[in-house]
């Protein structure tokens, strides 16, 4: 493999005894009348216990009320899931008023954090979803009301907000993104200085914030002023990728690899510049009715000689808002059937399916079969051990990868760590293990042999492709050694989540199919960390098992949770 040239820039007061009102001589005590245990009222007996929950309920329904009346914010039960915040948009966490006050805790955050009379620089990036604007500005007045500068670049993919704001000047990144969820929806990503993901102690400093009311009030410039917002593009990331890639891209072969890329009308939208410079030529279709070519671009000078042509399709215009309701609809990393077809259809050796974004990817092969994270992992680890750059020979993944990514990556002498589901349990793990490959079986892979901490669905398709130039094998080829298990996951729609192990029927009915599925199979169920929803996870080694085992899980859950 070509060796890449490196970026330099990657990388209450008690009451006081003997005060009051003086006492009295004392009095012979009258006895009194003991209260009843129960009253009437309307015909039906009311315990004394019920009374005292009833004006117990009341007095704290009054409480809200005032707090209310007063401005205050009603409170919620939480704000940060496993991937940030995330709600329908407009709704919930996601009111103006509490994004704002979002945008208020974290800029209060940042100026105690910061030296002196610094103004903190904020990163603010967006999918193109239609609530983009809403959700931003008012991040952006909360964060510039205290005295933060926000530096809003506009579209800007996931990944590219985390690598910016660990090599920039900036004190923390935010992705305002619902990732995968549709266009009604939308979330809160933060990133710390490093890149990374908040850490859940300042989650809870900020929500705490939030939730309490504190995060409102009077705000208070430093000096003469407040925050600035700074309108303007970034190139440092597309000049990162392209430093990364551009050897490997010019090599020249007898055909250059076509690939189509689906951008789902997200984040990754924006991309065409850089696959302009990466690919030999670029072209534009749609997936509906079929796919369909456009105008074709042929690359001159340095790019002439790449070994990539592109077919770029479902990309939302800045623009043109109207396709900003189109995100994940039918299309993308969720749903990769068009992309198969446009693969068959065009011949081309791969297909790359983004979800909103951009930080995963799903792969097409050339016969058009689906290739998710389970299968990326065991190509590109496959390839690290054999270049000796597979640290400690460990990969980490979540409980939800597949036992035939276990299987083969146990053929190659590689041991498989799981953890919760999440990215950033994920990255944790990797970091403790000392691992520099994980991922999930979504197709959110973590890349770190060269010190790129992001999970980024484009680096990833550029790695894989890498290795398909390299090794001059199809995609499917390199996929094989992964055996599947038949898996199903079943989701229950729930509103209430109580904890997994009040789950009785659920609890007893997992226990008794594990004890006799032994390695044959798996069981795992967990709430989601995005959505109102109880998964249920199950692998076997055939459909009819499968069938059996997946009913049994979700009948009992059924029964637990109340549902029909």
């Amino acid at each position: 493999m070509a060796k890449r040239a490196t970026s330099k820039t990657a990388r209450a007061k008690k009451p006081v005894p003997g005060r009051g009102k003086p006492a009295a001589k004392k009095a012979a005590k009258k006895p009194t009348k003991a209260a009843p245990a129960s009253t009437r009222a309307n015909g039906k007996v009311i315990k004394r216990a019920d009374r005292r929950a009833a004006t117990a309920r009341a007095k704290k329904a009054s409480t809200r009320a005032s707090k209310t009346e007063a401005g205050k914010i009603n409170p919620l039960e939480s704000l940060f899931g496993t991937d940030g915040i995330r709600a329908r948009a407009g709704s919930g966490p996601l009111t103006p008023e509490h994004i704002l006050a979002v945008g208020r805790a974290l800029g209060r955050y940042l100026t105690e954090q910061a030296e002196g009379q610094a103004r903190p620089r904020v990163l603010l990036g967006v999918d193109p979803r239609p609530s983009a604007d809403m959700v931003g500005t008012a991040l952006a007045s909360g964060l510039i009301a205290e005295c933060c500068d926000v530096h809003w670049p506009g579209m800007m993919s996931t990944p590219e907000v985390a690598f910016l704001t660990g090599h920039g000047p900036f004190a923390a990144g935010i992705s305002v993104t619902a990732s995968h969820n549709p266009a009604q929806d939308n979330g809160i990503k933060i990133f710390g200085a490093d890149g990374r993901k908040l850490p859940e102690a300042t989650e809870k400093r900020l929500e705490l914030a939030v939730l309490s009311g504190k995060a409102t009030g009077v705000a208070k410039g430093r000096g003469e002023r407040f925050g600035w917002l700074e309108l303007g593009r970034e190139r440092h990331y597309e000049d990162y990728i392209l430093k990364t890639f551009r050897k490997s891209f010019a090599s020249l072969k007898k055909r250059p690899l076509a690939a189509v890329v689906d951008a789902a009308y997200g984040a990754r939208s924006v991309d065409l510049q850089l696959f302009s410079a990466l690919a030999h030529s670029l072209a534009f279709g749609k997936t509906t009715p079929e796919y369909r070519v456009g105008s074709s671009m042929k690359a001159g000078g340095e790019a002439a000689g790449n070994a990539l042509d592109v077919y770029f399709m479902n990309a939302a215009s800045p623009s043109n808002p109207d396709s900003h309701v189109l995100i994940n609809k039918d299309c993308g990393s969720l749903h990769p059937e068009g992309c198969a077809g446009a693969v068959r259809q065009l011949n081309a050796d791969v297909g790359i399916c983004f979800d909103g974004d951009g930080d995963r990817c799903v792969l097409i092969d050339e016969t058009g079969a689906i290739r998710d994270g389970d299968y990326m992992l065991l190509l590109l680890a496959a390839d690290m051990k054999a270049r000796g750059v597979l640290k400690n020979d460990t990969v980490v993944s979540t409980t939800m990868a597949n036992l035939g990514l276990e299987r083969a990556l146990g053929a190659l002498g590689i041991k498989l760590i799981r953890t919760d589901v999440g990215d950033k349990y994920v990255l944790e793990a990797m970091t403790r293990h000392g691992a520099v490959l994980g991922g999930e079986q979504s197709g959110h892979i973590i890349i770190a042999d060269e010190g790129h901490l992001a999970g980024d669905g484009l680096y990833t398709a550029l790695r894989i492709i890498e290795v398909m130039l390299d090794t001059g094998k199809p995609l499917s080829e390199l996929s094989a050694p992964v055996t599947k298990f038949p898996q199903r996951i079943t989701n229950l729609r729930t509103e209430s989540k109580p904890a997994l192990k009040t789950l009785k029927n659920l609890t007893k009915t997992q226990k008794e199919i594990e004890s006799t599925i032994g390695d044959r199979g798996r069981v795992n169920v967990r709430y989601s960390g995005t959505e109102p929803l109880l998964r249920i996870m199950v692998e076997a080694q055939d459909d009819e098992t499968l069938d059996s085992l997946s009913t049994k899980l979700a009948s009992a859950a059924r029964k637990d949770l109340g549902l029909k």
